[in-house]
């Protein structure tokens, strides 16, 4: 009888503190997701689980020290960033009005029309800096509107002084497809992927091609200058 009573006695004591040991777990669950949610309020017990629950508490704390830390250094980037942008601004416009003198004294001149498209294309690249400080600050600035294909080739032709050799031939389909994006974030993509193949010393033709289907709508650029070397694809997206 007596043994009896030990075993049942052991039993209730096992499924006590099992159970006690669950809702403890339960209650560390519950504590992580209150401090997700910015609740920091730890509950006072003495137990074994008491030291876990302060390490949890100190580690929460120094994650959001150091958050608090990066989004400031990234504010203070951004700062810098914007800035910068602006200085930049100021000579560019003053540069402009130098050139449309210059064009008033000299029209049709090829040199002073090539000096102007760069200098806009240098004020542009100005407007995307201030853009990109704005994406790291997770603001939403890409417009989003229709474009047509052969305009948005046009202009990123337009903004560069491809060498003379080079044949450049724009397919039919571009002038009548058209595509939803930014105007100006798209220009400078191709700007650098069309200047990018002008750089190839074998290049001497480039195609502008585009495909329409009930999905989507493709723009392809295509040079004979011989692609770009297998070390340095895995580097085509860095900005350097």
């Amino acid at each position: 009888m007596l043994y009896v009573f030990w075993i049942i006695s052991l039993g209730l004591l096992y499924y006590f503190l099992e159970k006690r040991k669950k809702n403890r777990i339960n209650e560390l669950i519950d504590l992580i997701e209150n401090m997700k949610n910015q609740d920091y309020k730890i509950p006072m017990k003495q137990d074994d689980f008491s030291i876990l629950e302060d390490k949890i508490y100190k580690l929460f704390i120094e994650i959001i020290e150091a958050k608090e830390t990066s989004t400031r250094n990234s504010e203070k980037q951004i700062e810098y960033l914007e800035d910068i942008a602006h200085q930049i601004k100021t000579p560019i416009t003053s540069m402009l009005f130098s050139i449309e003198k210059l064009e008033m004294d000299f029209p049709d001149n090829r040199d002073i029309e090539i000096l102007k498209r760069q200098t806009i294309r240098l004020n542009s690249l100005s407007d995307i800096l201030l853009k990109l400080s704005s994406l790291d600050a997770n603001k939403d600035i890409m417009k989003k509107e229709e474009i047509c294909l052969y305009e948005l080739v046009d202009y990123a032709l337009d903004s560069l002084d491809l060498k003379r050799s080079i044949n450049v031939e724009i397919g039919e389909s571009i002038k009548e497809n058209s595509i939803c994006g930014d105007f100006y974030w798209l220009a400078e993509a191709l700007i650098n992927i069309i200047k990018n193949a002008d750089n190839r010393p074998t290049c001497d033709k480039i195609l502008v091609s585009s495909y329409k289907n009930p999905l989507y709508t493709s723009l392809t650029i295509e040079d004979n200058g011989g692609g770009i070397e297998k070390e340095n694809i895995k580097k085509i997206f860095k900005r350097f």
